[in-house]
Order: structure tokens, then C-alpha cells, then sequence
């Protein structure tokens, strides 16, 4: 394995095409605005794919190349084909490793691989959301304090129907009073899966610093383990 984690930054970018307000604040799309978060990263190569690359940007070959598949999906959440979610899903099982930022937890991918169903209280009103580290050990909470924040930000809710997560790395307060996990995990297989709920793509929630550590973090955190991933083709033996 490359001493660099090979990020595959993949963005749905539909509405980045039809709303000009997505690309005046994000040059290029959101997924050039994460790929300018990892790019000074001496550890990171980083390639940006898109649902309008050839085989919707993950392909067999892309995932084979790909360490860590940062995933970020809203309008066109159920135009991947199933053959895609299928190969992501294999690969996290492999040992890639996942990040799934904001709407993307309602995608066919978050379901299928997580078994999760995104009903959850939303309220899009530019709120200020305030971010906890309630795990200030944890890998992905690095050089983060005990907060950061969103000036303007969609509000996610609990109580949400989600499985119960493997950790639970931070706690969204939002002015208007409610307050929702926003930064959990998940394993599945021998892939690390880390679920982060801010982004939503008409505020400037991308652009706060806190939002590059977070990234660069769980790309650090979600890399796959060093040993290649050696399925058993038949019995052992026996004793």
C-alpha cells in the first residue's frame, strides 16, 4: 500500500449546476471546495469525481484506487445506479474507507450499507449550529476544543432513526433550540465509516475552519488497515 491515502471526493453535483449561489460560494462544485481542504495534505492524493463522470465517477477501477471515498449526495440521491452502490458497499467491506456528508445519509448507499433510515426533524432557516466534542480522544476530534461552530447552518434533529452508532464523536446545538448526534461512527466489515451531518451546500458551512479539520481527520482516521484484506476461499483443514 502507497504511504498516501488515495481520497476519492465524489459529489452528486446537480444542484451545484443549477443554483449559481452553490458555485459563486464553492468555485467549481462542492466537491473542488473539499478537494482544496485536503489538497496541502503531504500525506493525501486526492481526485475529485462527480455522478456525470463516465460510470458516475466509481467505477470498478476508481474504487480499486481508492482508500477513502469521501460521498456527498442530495437531489439525485437514487440516480446512482445499483451496480454503484453495490461495488461501494464491497469496497467498504474490503476496508475503504467512508465518509458520508450531510444528505447523503438518505442515499439508496447509507441504507443498504447501514441499514439506516434517514427520518429525521430538519429546519432550514441559516441558524447558527454549534458543534460539541463529546469524544475529545478521538482521532477525528484532533486540535478541535471543546466547540466550533456554523454561523448559518440546515438544522438536523434527533430524535432520528438511526442505528446506534459505534461512537459518537459530536453533538450539534442549534439556536432555535434543538440539538442532534452530527459526527458518529460506524464499521462495517473491515471499513470505517464516519457519518458528518453539516454541509448543507446554500450556507457557508464548507468554509469554516473547523469543517477542513474535521475532514482531514476522518480521512486520517478512516484510512484502511495495513494488512491487504485476504478473504477465506475455502476450509482450513481440519484438526
Amino acid at each position: 500500500m502507497s504511504d498516501k491515502i488515495r481520497v476519492t471526493v465524489w459529489n452528486e453535483f446537480h444542484d451545484d449546476q443549477r443554483h449559481s449561489s452553490i458555485t459563486d460560494m464553492y468555485p467549481g462544485g462542492l466537491q473542488c471546495e473539499i478537494g482544496r481542504m485536503l489538497e496541502g495534505c503531504a500525506d493525501m492524493d486526492v481526485r475529485l469525481r462527480t455522478l456525470f463522470d463516465a460510470e458516475q465517477g466509481l467505477s470498478l477501477e476508481e474504487l480499486a484506487q481508492t482508500d477513502v471515498l469521501i460521498f456527498y449526495s442530495h437531489s439525485k440521491q437514487h440516480a446512482i445506479e445499483r451496480e454503484r452502490v453495490e461495488a461501494v458497499i464491497e469496497r467498504v467491506h474490503q476496508g475503504m474507507g467512508l465518509i458520508l456528508l450531510h444528505s447523503a445519509l438518505g442515499s439508496d448507499l447509507c441504507r443498504d450499507l447501514l441499514g439506516l433510515r434517514w427520518k429525521v426533524p430538519y429546519r432550514e432557516m441559516g441558524e447558527l449550529e454549534r458543534v460539541f466534542v463529546i469524544e475529545p480522544s478521538h482521532p477525528i476530534a484532533e486540535g478541535l476544543g471543546q466547540y466550533f461552530e456554523f454561523p448559518q447552518s440546515e438544522m438536523y434533529a434527533d430524535p432520528a432513526q438511526i442505528p446506534t452508532p459505534d461512537e459518537v464523536v459530536f453533538l450539534s446545538w442549534y439556536a432555535g433550540g434543538n440539538a442532534s448526534r452530527s459526527g458518529f461512527t460506524y464499521r462495517r466489515g473491515a471499513g470505517k465509516i464516519f457519518c458528518f451531518t453539516p454541509g448543507h451546500a446554500w450556507y457557508n458551512v464548507l468554509k469554516q475552519p473547523g469543517y477542513a479539520i474535521v475532514m482531514q481527520n476522518a480521512v486520517r482516521w478512516a484510512r484502511p488497515p495495513r494488512a491487504p484484506y485476504c478473504p477465506v476461499e475455502g476450509p482450513i483443514g481440519m484438526l
